[in-house]
């Protein structure tokens, strides 16, 4: 039997034998209630930015759903079809557009956080729309800012 192969479509994502491999997410910090972390919990201070098509994202957004945090940080929803440019804000339903900076492409916020970032644009992302830049970028550490954060009433 023959074997067959296929080139994977994002090579910064898959490994020799074209499996999928989960990057580590590179923006770390924290939201605290006392500020602590220079990123302190306020009302309508963050954004979220997932894309539905990613599971780790979405559950980033039921939390947020089911901690009532709708009308505290504010949310984009990207294209679930990502392409070779990555993760795009489009007017396709399901989407929700950038409206804190009009980014065009989920990469914009990585680079305005660090221009020298060379990695794959991940979702979720929380953003900090006063210091304009990634707070954080992996989805366990968000639900647990979320869930701290609704403790403390922002």
């Amino acid at each position: 039997m023959t074997e067959i192969r296929q080139k994977a479509e994002f090579t910064k994502e898959t490994n020799l034998q074209g499996e999928f491999v989960r990057q580590q997410s590179i923006f770390r910090q924290g939201v605290t209630a006392d500020g602590s972390s220079d990123f302190q919990a306020q009302s309508d201070r963050y954004h979220l930015y997932i894309s539905l098509a990613c599971p780790w994202a979405h559950r980033a957004n039921i939390f947020r759903k089911l901690k009532k945090l709708e009308n505290v940080i504010s949310l984009s929803i990207v294209d679930p079809i990502r392409d070779n440019q990555g993760w795009r804000f489009t007017d396709n339903p399901g989407c929700i557009p950038d409206f804190p900076n009009g980014f065009k492409f989920l990469e914009e916020a990585y680079e305005m956080t660090d221009p020298s970032f060379n990695g794959r644009v991940t979702v979720p992302v929380l953003w900090d729309k006063e210091k304009k830049m990634i707070v954080n970028n992996e989805s366990s550490d968000i639900i647990r800012m979320l869930d701290s954060s609704s403790k403390c009433n922002i």
